[in-house]
C-alpha cells in the first residue's frame, strides 16, 4: 500500500529503499549469515528474512543484511551493560572507556551516524535499539522485537504519507483508488495518535465535517499561522472564498509564519483566485511562488504552461529564463549549460506534441541566445 500510494516517495527513507524487498533467504543462505556472524539470529527475524524479503523497504533507510558492529568501524557496548535506557528513565551518564561486547547486530541506517541494532544474545535477545555512540550516548530501546519494530515502522510510514497527503486529497479527492484505500487504513492510527490531529482535521474535511474538522485544527495547537492555513483550506472547500481570503492574509503576516508554510498560504490563494474567476490575480500569485521557488522546476514550468494557455510566449521564455538561472534549481549548483536545457526542453516537448511548432522553435531559439550570452 504505501509503495501504491507513496508514488513520489515522499516518507523518510523511502527513497532508498523504494519500498522493494530482496527476496528471501534460502534456509542454507541463512544459516551461512548465522555461521559467518557467530549467533543464532532471533526466530522472528528468521522469519521475516525466510519468507518475507532479506532486505529492502524497512525502517529509516531500509532493512539491512545484519553485520557485527566493528563492521562499520564502530566500537559497541555490551547490551547487558547499565548504560541502557529505556525511554522515561534518566539517561545514564556515558564512562570515557567502553569495550566491544559481542550481543548485537547492525540491522539499518537511521543517518546521521546512528543505527539500529537487533540484540542477539543474553536476556534482551530479540530487542532493537538505537545506537547513541556516535555523540557519546547510551543505547535506547527502539522495540520489544524484530516484527514490532518492523510494524512500528508501517504504521510511522503511513501516518506520515498521510501528513503530507491529507490536506491534497481532502481539497482535491485522491488522484487514484490506492490513496482512497490508504486514507481508509490510515484513519484509526490518525485517531489513536493524538500528536495527529491536524492530519484528523483533514480527514473530517474531506468528509465535509466541517465543525469536526475545525476544532480538530484548533485542537492541534500548531501555532497562528499553521491555523490561518488550515482553516483557509477549510473554507476554500466550503467555497467561502472571501473568508478564505480573509484567513490567507492574516496568516501571511502572522509572527510564527515560515517560508514553507507562507508558500502553502499562498497556493490557497492561488486556487481561492482562480475559483473565484480571477485567473489573472491567480497568475500573479503562482508568478510570485515561482520567484522563491530555487530548487524544484515545478513551479516554474506550471507557470510557462499557463503564460503558454494565454498565447503569451514571451511571458513562459522569461518565466523558463528565470528559473535556469537559479544556480541550485537542480537541487545543487551546476553549470547554467546544464540548468537552461533542463528548464527548456520539457515545455518543448510539450508544444511539439501539441503541433506548436512555430512556438517550440522560438523558444530553441531563446535556448540559443541564453547560451551563446553566457
Amino acid at each position: 500500500m504505501l509503495a501504491s500510494v507513496d508514488r513520489h516517495q515522499g516518507v523518510f527513507g523511502a527513497k532508498a529503499h523504494r519500498y522493494a524487498l530482496a527476496p528471501p533467504l534460502s534456509a542454507d543462505e541463512l544459516g551461512g549469515l548465522e555461521r559467518q556472524l557467530g549467533v543464532d539470529l532471533p526466530d522472528d527475524y528468521g522469519r521475516f528474512v525466510r519468507e518475507l524479503g532479506a532486505r529492502g523497504a524497512g525502517p529509516y533507510y531500509g532493512l539491512d543484511t545484519p553485520i557485527a558492529p566493528d563492521s562499520i568501524g564502530k566500537v559497541m557496548p555490551d547490551p547487558a551493560r547499565a548504560f541502557l535506557w529505556e525511554p522515561g528513565g534518566d539517561p545514564p551518564k556515558m564512562g570515557s572507556g567502553r569495550d566491544r561486547r559481542d550481543g548485537t547486530v547492525v540491522i539499518a541506517a537511521q543517518g546521521c551516524g546512528l543505527h539500529s541494532l537487533l540484540v542477539v544474545t543474553g536476556g534482551r535477545r530479540g530487542e532493537v535499539w538505537t545506537d547513541h555512540s556516535i555523540d557519546g550516548g547510551p543505547l535506547v530501546r527502539e522495540a520489544p522485537s524484530f516484527l514490532a519494530w518492523y510494524e512500528g515502522w508501517l504504521d510511522r510510514a503511513m501516518l506520515e504519507w498521510a501528513e503530507f497527503s491529507a490536506p491534497r486529497i481532502a481539497l482535491d479527492g485522491p488522484a487514484d483508488p490506492a490513496e482512497l484505500e490508504g486514507i481508509a487504513e490510515v484513519y484509526e492510527l490518525v485517531a489513536a495518535h493524538p500528536e495527529h490531529l491536524r492530519t484528523l482535521g483533514y480527514l473530517h474535511l474531506r468528509e465535509k465535517r466541517w465543525d469536526a474538522a475545525d476544532a480538530a485544527f484548533v485542537a492541534a495547537g500548531e501555532g497562528p499561522s499553521r491555523l490561518y492555513l488550515d482553516r483557509a483550506r477549510l473554507y476554500a472547500a466550503k467555497g467561502s472564498f472571501e473568508r478564505a481570503l480573509t484567513q490567507i492574509e492574516h496568516g501571511l503576516v502572522a509572527d510564527d509564519v515560515t517560508p514553507a508554510t507562507s508558500d502553502m498560504l499562498l497556493a490557497v490563494q492561488e486556487r481561492v483566485l482562480a475559483s473565484a474567476g480571477r485567473r489573472e490575480e491567480a497568475l500573479a500569485v503562482l508568478d510570485a511562488r515561482a520567484a522563491s521557488c530555487f530548487f524544484s522546476f515545478d513551479l516554474h514550468h506550471r507557470l510557462a504552461r499557463e503564460r503558454l494557455a494565454r498565447n503569451d510566449l514571451d511571458g513562459a521564455g522569461a518565466a523558463l529564463e528565470r528559473a535556469a538561472r537559479m544556480a541550485n534549481i537542480l537541487g545543487q549548483p551546476t553549470p547554467i549549460e546544464t540548468r537552461v536545457p533542463a528548464s527548456f526542453d520539457p515545455i518543448i516537448a510539450e508544444l511539439r506534441a501539441a503541433g506548436r511548432r512555430v512556438d517550440a522553435d522560438a523558444l530553441v531559439a531563446r535556448v540559443e541566445i541564453i547560451l551563446s550570452a553566457n
